[in-house]
C-alpha cells in the first residue's frame, strides 16, 4: 500500500467533536484513523465519513481502544502507522466530564477523569511524537489537544474537570515551547459550550443557538493546519 500524502489520528472519533474533526480532515484529503471504545459506533462513524467524502469502504481506519488504558496510546499509534505509514496530525479529542460538588467525586470518578482527559492526552502525544518529527521536513505536523474553557476559567461544581483541563492547557503550553524549532506545532483548543451530549447538563439554561457546534472546533483545527509550525499558538480559545 502506498503512503498517503497526509495522515491523521483522532481519539474520540466516533462522535461529537472528534467525529467532526475527522470529517473535516477527510474532506481536506487526509487519510484518517479514528479511535473509540465502541466497535459498532466506530464502524458506523467510519462508514458515514467515507460515504460523505465519496470514498469506499475502509477509507477511514478504525481502532477500538480505551484511552484510559496506559498501553492504548502506543498500540493505537502503531495500528495507525501500520495502516497509513505516516502520521502528520494527532488530535486528542476523547474526553470525560464530571460535575458536582467537590466532595461528591468518588475515587473511581477522579481516576477516570484524570486518566481520560489528562493522562491519555500526554501518553498519545508521547507515542505520536517520533512519527510527527519524521514528517517535519516535508510538512506541518501538528498536535491538537481539545481542552475546554474550563481549562482557562475555574467554575464551582467543576473542580475535577477543571483540574484535568487546566492540566491539558499547561501541558500543551510546555510542549509547545519544548518543540519550538523542531517544526512540530502543538495547540490546546479551549471551546466554551459545544452542542454535544456532554453539554446536556446546561440545556436548561443554554440554548443550542448559543452553543458552539462541533464543526466550529473542526474548522479551527483545519485553520491551524495552514499555519507554519513555528507560528501555531499554544492555545486557542473559542466562545
Amino acid at each position: 500500500m502506498s503512503s498517503p500524502k497526509h495522515a491523521a489520528l483522532v481519539t474520540g472519533g466516533s462522535s461529537g467533536i472528534g467525529l467532526a474533526v475527522a470529517g473535516a480532515l477527510v474532506a481536506r484529503g487526509h487519510a484518517v484513523t479514528i479511535l473509540g471504545r465502541d466497535e459498532g459506533r466506530l464502524r458506523h462513524a467510519a462508514d458515514r465519513l467515507g460515504a460523505e467524502a465519496g470514498l469506499g469502504d475502509g477509507a477511514v481506519h478504525t481502532v477500538v481502544a480505551d484511552v484510559a488504558q496506559p498501553a492504548a496510546a502506543h498500540a493505537a499509534v502503531a495500528a495507525h502507522i501500520g495502516r497509513w505509514g505516516r502520521l502528520d496530525v494527532l488530535v486528542n479529542s476523547a474526553g470525560l466530564l464530571a460535575a458536582g460538588p467537590f466532595e461528591s467525586y468518588s475515587t473511581t470518578t477522579i481516576t477516570e477523569v484524570l486518566e481520560v482527559d489528562l493522562r491519555a492526552t500526554i501518553l498519545f502525544c508521547q507515542a505520536a511524537l517520533p512519527y510527527l518529527r519524521k514528517v517535519a521536513r516535508e510538512g506541518r505536523p501538528l498536535i491538537v489537544n481539545i481542552a475546554s474553557i474550563s481549562g482557562k476559567r475555574a467554575d464551582p461544581g467543576f473542580s475535577l474537570y477543571c483540574a484535568a483541563k487546566f492540566g491539558v492547557v499547561g501541558f500543551t503550553a510546555a510542549l509547545h515551547q519544548e518543540l519550538a524549532g523542531e517544526g512540530v506545532g502543538a495547540c490546546a483548543i479551549c471551546p466554551g459550550l459545544v452542542d454535544t451530549p456532554m453539554a446536556d447538563w446546561a440545556r436548561s439554561w443554554a440554548s443550542r443557538a448559543s452553543m458552539l457546534r462541533p464543526e466550529d472546533i473542526a474548522g479551527a483545527v483545519i485553520r491551524l493546519l495552514d499555519i507554519p509550525a513555528g507560528q501555531v499558538p499554544a492555545e486557542l480559545v473559542l466562545s
